[in-house]
């Protein structure tokens, strides 16, 4: 504001003075104005990565990285700016999907992230990925208006499945009859095929065509699946991958399997007190060697025998397994050689779940049979005497060849040669019956029950 001489006038002071420099910032380091730059690329940390959002508000949800090299040599290394390509992806939010990459112009760039430290006067650098964040509404599914009648249509569809497969033979004819029908005859009853019933006629003569060795190779592995024994291995080219130790017996209980004393019972040639023929014959010479998984075979064996025995009675073909102090009862001096976890184990693997793992119906009681069997195989080499356990079984050479026969195994009569080194007598060799495992496999083939 101006005096009436048209002079200007000072404005009152509060009091208080302004300095007219600018105070310091920092200690004596930096009064001096020394700063120490540092360059941080270190090989085994990350890189922070820079995101431009222009004409965006960045969402505040996470994202997914991905990274790939430029080059084979950086394959396998951590992610670095001009090594390697950075993307970040969301689709977290409900509408839209954000994608960060990287720009076509910032090829020739090089981006960086500086922190300044004011305490301690330093500034570090770091190189760093520079992203642009783009977004794309997401895509949501047509709503389908016809789907009442297309659903209606399917279960009309299931139900004629269902007749063709388990109606009776006049549902079926009826089904045929009217499929026949409408392919035949066309909108005007003159018997000429479109071009839909033409395509409907081939897909019926290529349903008719032989089915390819892929798809006989895939029913028979159905089938074998379906049988009470150890799944074999149809691809192997070997006997000892047919049915290998992982296939008999399952890692858990692998490792409940004690070896120890039973290995250092047989290079003491101190005796073992057992109640089957098979593993007492066979615990020495295999205890001495040292394929600890054989020895493991030959108890987890003698464990199935002891618990073969203690099941009783449970009606036609079919046995029960008694109460947990029953069974280890029934196991006699012999039980302190397994641990209780894993008989445990062998009833729940061997016994019917629906009866509460309880009874060992048919199908149980031959999936037990076919084990021990394929174990004595393995065992032996995949070559076996059957007559130590045909005797610790109680059962009938015939019925104990067909327990083999399903595992794919031949049985027979011992030869020249294993007569000679078993030295047995003409007599003897004439009861026994030795099974081996050789490739190709050959399964008995299904029964056709007599048509009535």
């Amino acid at each position: 504001m101006a005096d009436k001489d048209g002079k200007k006038r000072k404005r009152h002071s509060n009091g208080l003075e302004t300095p007219n420099k600018k105070a310091a910032v920092g200690g004596a380091s930096a009064s001096k104005g020394k700063i120490t730059v540092s360059y941080s690329d270190d090989a085994a940390l990350l890189r922070p990565v820079l995101v431009s959002t222009p004409g965006l508000t960045a969402p505040s949800i996470p994202f997914e990285p991905y990274a790939k090299a430029l080059s084979s040599k950086h394959a396998g290394k951590t992610p670095k700016p001009g090594t390697h390509h950075v993307l970040l992806h969301s689709s977290k939010h409900p509408r839209v999907d954000y994608t960060a990459s990287p720009a076509v112009s910032d090829q020739h760039l090089s981006h960086y992230i500086a922190l300044f430290d004011p305490a301690t006067n330093k500034l570090q650098i770091t190189p760093a990925h520079h992203l642009r964040l783009r977004s794309v509404p997401r895509k949501t599914a047509p709503i389908d208006e016809d789907h009442e009648t297309k659903q209606r249509a399917t279960y009309a569809a299931q139900r004629e499945d269902l007749g063709k497969a388990f109606g009776t033979k006049k549902a079926q004819k009826f089904i045929a009859s009217r499929t026949d029908n409408a392919i035949v005859k066309d909108a005007k009853g003159k018997g000429q095929h479109s071009d839909v019933q033409d395509a409907i006629l081939e897909s019926m003569a290529n349903a008719s065509t032989p089915a390819t060795p892929q798809k006989q190779s895939t029913d028979a592995e159905d089938l074998l699946a379906s049988k009470p024994i150890p799944r074999p291995n149809l691809s192997a080219e070997t006997v000892e991958d047919v049915y290998p130790f992982h296939s008999l017996i399952p890692a858990s209980d692998a490792r409940l399997i004690p070896v120890k004393d039973w290995q250092t019972a047989a290079r003491d040639e101190e005796a073992v007190l057992l109640s089957h023929r098979f593993p007492a014959f066979r615990l020495t010479p295999i205890g001495q060697g040292h394929d600890v998984l054989k020895l493991q075979a030959l108890r987890y064996l003698a464990l199935l025998l002891a618990f073969h025995d203690a099941l009783t009675g449970g009606g036609r073909n079919g046995k029960k397994v008694p109460k947990k102090d029953v069974l280890l009862k029934k196991l006699g001096p012999v039980k302190e050689i397994w641990p209780e976890a894993l008989i445990e184990s062998v009833r729940l693997r061997f016994a019917s779940p629906a009866s509460g793992h309880t009874e060992l119906p048919k199908w149980h009681l031959e999936n037990l049979y076919t084990h021990v069997c394929a174990l004595s195989l393995y065992i032996d080499d995949w070559r076996t005497n059957t007559t130590h356990l045909r005797e610790d079984l109680k059962m009938e050479n015939k019925q104990l060849s067909l327990y083999f026969a399903e595992l794919g195994a031949k049985v027979g009569a011992p030869t020249e040669r294993e007569r000679e080194e078993g030295r047995w007598s003409k007599a003897q060799a004439g009861a026994m019956r030795v099974a081996r495992l050789k490739l190709p496999l050959e399964f008995p083939k299904a029964r056709v029950g007599r048509r009535r």
